[in-house]
């Protein structure tokens, strides 16, 4: 496997509901002065394992705004666009038919997680690269309380040295994660995230923790604390 051998997908076909119309598309919206989805994908080019770019998109709109902000800001990065489905799972699945083939590892990352340092993009894939499949995580910092299926009652309380959060890029051998995807798919089943498609097919998957903030852009609020981590960087 060659170092630039690698493939990443950046998910950008999500909607953005929950910004309150404070922003049309987080995934082109400015942050420090540059789209969202370019930090990320600024991270991922500076390690030199990616030798191909995929992004998923919306519409043709959102489609012609990538395009025109990647000219202005990564002339000379060539990308592969992908058209999403209806969910993450659906986008990923999309751009993963277009990976048929590859005999290397695949990044999977959220275009709206413009934080993701090159450090941890280089610990998770080092995981990956040993096991076939690994995901950025967090330790779970508050306590967590399993609700019961019927009510918001507790159920449980796991015991939290147990908890992770995941995050991404979550980073698997090419073949392992798209057999996955094709058998959820297949079963009708939906997953929130990539690791759990693999972990339905009987992969391990490795926690790998990630030594920096990885925020994803999900409220108004976080635009304003991203830029404010940015400028400490």
């Amino acid at each position: 496997m060659s170092a630039a051998d690698d493939i990443l997908i950046l998910l950008a076909a999500g909607s953005a509901r929950r910004m309150q119309s404070v922003v049309d598309d987080k995934i082109t919206a400015l942050l420090a002065g540059k789209p969202v989805f370019v930090h990320s994908l600024q991270s991922f080019l500076s390690t030199g394992f990616i030798g191909r770019v995929i992004i998923t998109y919306r519409d043709e709109a959102q489609l012609a705004k990538l395009r025109t902000q990647l000219a202005g800001h990564l002339p000379a990065t060539a990308v592969d666009f992908v058209p999403g489905g209806e969910s993450r799972q659906d986008s990923v699945l999309a751009a993963l038919n277009a990976c048929e083939g590859h005999g290397g590892l695949v990044h999977i990352h959220d275009g709206a997680r413009p934080l993701v340092s090159a450090e941890a993009i280089r610990k998770v894939r080092e995981k990956a690269k040993e096991t076939g499949a690994a995901i950025l995580a967090g330790r779970a910092a508050d306590t967590v309380k399993i609700a019961k299926a019927d009510s918001a009652s507790v159920e449980t309380s796991p015991d939290r040295g147990l908890v992770w959060t995941a995050e991404t890029p979550q980073v698997f051998r090419t073949a392992i994660v798209l057999k996955a995807y094709r058998k959820v798919a297949e079963l009708q089943r939906k997953v929130t995230d990539d690791s759990s498609a693999v972990e339905f097919v009987g992969q391990d998957v490795s926690l790998v923790e990630n030594p920096s903030v990885n925020l994803k852009l999900t409220r108004p609020a976080d635009f304003v604390l991203a830029e404010a981590i940015l400028k400490t960087r």
